[in-house]
C-alpha cells in the first residue's frame, strides 16, 4: 500500500516533513512525495484514517499565496487547485495519477485501482511524466533540512531515477494531441484500446502511458536516504611531522568511520585526505579506490603508502578524512573454483609496489593500437573476474598454438653476417644464446611509422632464423644504422 501526498500551496520541504513524521520509507519525486504505508495500520488503524491523518498534517502546513505575490488576480489558483492532495492505493503509479488528477482525499480498496482511475483525464499522464524534473536543487537541499553540503558526496540512486525521465519539453505534448484527436480524453479509454494497436501507433511510449493508465508499477520505490557526510576531522595540540605519529591520528579517525560503514552496509570508494599544514596551505590527496571497502588497518594503510609517495612539505596541524560511500561488496564464492584474493590485499600489496616502484610502474601492460614492436602501456592492474577467466579457459582449449614469439624485453646485440642480402651467421656474445650459421631465414619483413612523432620514428627488416640446434630467433635490423638484434625467440 502506498500513499502519494501532493500540495500546490505546500513547499516540498514540508511535504517531506510530513512523510518523515509518518515512516522513513518515502520517496520525493519532484513536488510529489510518496510513502511506503505498509505496517502503519497498526499505529493510524485503516486506510482512510491514515489518510486523514495526512491530509490533517497537511492541512496545518498549507500556505496559500497572497495577491501581492502575483502579477493579476487572474493568475491566482482557486482555493480547490490548491487544496491537498492524498491518495492512497496498491501500487504507486496509481496514487500519484489520483494525487494529480483528484483533490482532497482518495482511498481505494486492492484490486479496483483501474476503476478509480478512469474517470481521470489523460492529460495526467503528462503531468506524471514531467514529475521530478522541475525540483530544483535549491528546493531538494531544503527538503533535508539540517543536512550539511559535504565535497565530494555522493549520488543517491534517487537522482537517477528522476534524470532517466528526461528532460521538461517545450510547448504541447505531442502525443496528448494524438490521444486528443482520437477522442481517447480519459485513462480509462486508453487503457481499454488493444495493446498491439497501441504500439503499433504509438510505440513504445504510448505502451508505456497505456501501463500507467492501469496504475501499472514501472519501477520499484527508491526510499530516501539522508546524504550524511562520511566524515572526520581532529584538530592537534602540537603539529606532527612524519608518518608513524600521523598513523595513530589516522587510525583514531578511520575506526569509528569504519563502523558507520558497516553500520550502513557501504563501503569506501574514495578516500579523500586533507592535511592543513603548519603554513595554512591544504594539502589534499585522493585515492580511487578498486572495490568498496572498509577495513579501517587497510584504509590506513593506503593513506599511509600514497603519503609515503608524495608527502607534505610542511607540519601537520589538522587531519581530516572524508569517505565517499558506495554499497557494500558481496562476496560469494564457488566450491569448484579456487577463490581469489581479497580486494584489500591486492590493494595493499600494488600501494606498496607503487610506493617502492614509483607512479606508473606497477599495473598491468596493455597493448597500443600501434604497429610499433614492443609498444605498451601500463593500466591499472585488477583482479580477474570468474567470467573472464572462464572464457580464457574455454578459448585456450578451442585454440591449437603450435608456435608463439618470447619477445626479450631488451633486445639482445648481436653480429651478423649478410651474404647477398640474407643473414648466413650470427654471432652473440651473450650467455645461453646460440651462436654459428644460420639453416634458414625466412624474411624480410619491413615496417616503418610514427616517424612523425620525435624519438618514436621506427624503420627496420625483421627476420626469423633457425639455427643448427633447433633454435629459432627473430633477428632485427634499425636500417638507418645497420645494428643488428636479437629481438626474441619462437617457442
Amino acid at each position: 500500500m502506498f500513499a502519494a501526498l501532493y500540495s500546490p500551496s505546500t513547499p516540498v520541504a514540508a511535504l517531506v516533513g510530513v512523510a518523515r513524521a509518518f515512516t522513513p520509507r518515502f520517496e520525493q519525486v519532484g513536488p510529489l512525495v510518496l510513502l511506503d504505508a505498509s505496517g502503519l495500520s497498526r499505529l493510524f488503524g485503516t486506510a482512510r484514517e491514515l489518510g486523514e491523518h495526512l491530509s490533517e498534517a497537511l492541512n496545518s502546513r498549507q500556505e496559500m499565496p497572497s495577491r501581492q505575490e502575483v502579477p493579476s488576480r487572474q493568475e491566482v489558483p482557486s482555493r480547490h487547485e490548491m487544496q491537498p492532495r492524498v491518495a492512497i492505493a496498491s501500487t504507486q503509479t496509481a496514487a500519484a495519477l489520483l494525487a494529480l488528477g483528484r483533490p482532497g482525499l482518495t482511498v481505494v480498496e486492492p484490486g479496483k485501482e483501474a476503476h478509480a482511475l478512469a474517470p481521470l483525464g489523460v492529460s495526467v499522464l503528462d503531468a506524471f511524466e514531467l514529475l521530478g524534473v522541475e525540483t530544483e536543487p535549491e528546493t531538494r537541499q531544503k527538503a533535508e533540512g539540517t543536512r550539511q553540503k559535504a565535497d565530494g558526496g555522493w549520488n543517491h540512486p534517487r537522482h537517477t531515477h528522476q534524470a532517466s525521465r528526461g528532460k521538461r519539453r517545450v510547448g504541447e505534448n505531442r502525443q496528448l494531441d494524438i490521444l486528443t484527436k482520437w477522442g481517447i480524453r480519459t485513462l480509462g479509454a486508453l487503457a481499454a484500446l488493444p495493446g498491439p494497436e497501441v504500439f503499433e501507433r504509438l510505440g513504445d511510449r504510448g505502451v508505456q502511458w497505456q501501463a500507467v493508465a492501469r496504475g501499472e508499477d514501472a519501477r520499484p520505490m527508491v526510499p530516501w536516504v539522508d546524504e550524511v557526510p562520511f566524515e572526520a576531522a581532529l584538530e592537534l595540540e602540537w603539529p606532527i611531522e612524519g608518518l608513524e605519529p600521523l598513523s595513530f591520528v589516522l587510525a583514531r579517525l578511520l575506526e569509528p568511520l569504519s563502523e558507520r560503514l558497516e553500520r550502513a552496509d557501504r563501503g569506501a570508494s574514495v578516500l579523500l585526505t586533507s592535511l592543513r599544514l603548519t603554513t595554512k596551505a591544504v594539502f589534499t590527496r585522493t585515492l580511487q579506490l578498486p572495490a568498496p571497502m572498509r577495513d579501517p588497518k587497510t584504509l590506513r594503510t593506503l593513506i599511509l603508502l600514497d603519503l609515503e609517495t608524495h608527502p607534505p612539505d610542511a607540519p601537520i596541524d589538522t587531519v581530516r578524512v572524508l569517505i565517499e560511500p558506495t554499497p557494500g561488496r558481496v562476496v560469494q564464492w564457488t566450491l569448484l573454483a579456487r577463490a581469489q584474493p581479497a580486494v584489500e590485499q591486492v590493494s595493499t600489496l600494488i600501494a606498496r609496489l607503487t610506493a617502492l616502484m614509483g607512479h606508473g610502474h606497477v599495473g598491468s601492460p596493455q597493448l597500443v593500437d600501434t604497429w610499433r614492436p614492443g609498444a605498451f602501456e601500463m593500466k591499472e592492474f585488477r583482479v580477474q573476474s570468474a567470467e573472464l577467466r572462464t572464457a580464457g579457459v574455454l578459448a585456450s582449449e578451442l585454440l591449437t598454438l603450435n608456435s608463439s614469439l618470447r619477445r626479450f624485453r631488451f633486445p639482445v646485440p648481436a653480429r651478423v653476417v649478410v651474404t647477398e642480402g640474407r643473414p648466413v651467421r650470427v654471432q652473440v656474445e651473450r650467455q645461453g644464446f646460440s651462436s654459428g650459421a644460420i639453416l634458414q631465414a625466412a624474411g624480410p619483413w619491413r615496417t616503418s611509422g610514427e616517424w612523425w612523432e620525435a624519438g618514436q620514428a621506427w624503420d627496420r627488416d625483421e627476420w626469423d632464423v633457425a639455427m643448427a640446434d633447433g633454435t629459432i630467433y627473430r633477428l632485427v635490423v634499425e636500417r638507418g644504422v645497420g645494428q643488428w638484434f636479437l629481438e626474441g625467440v619462437v617457442d
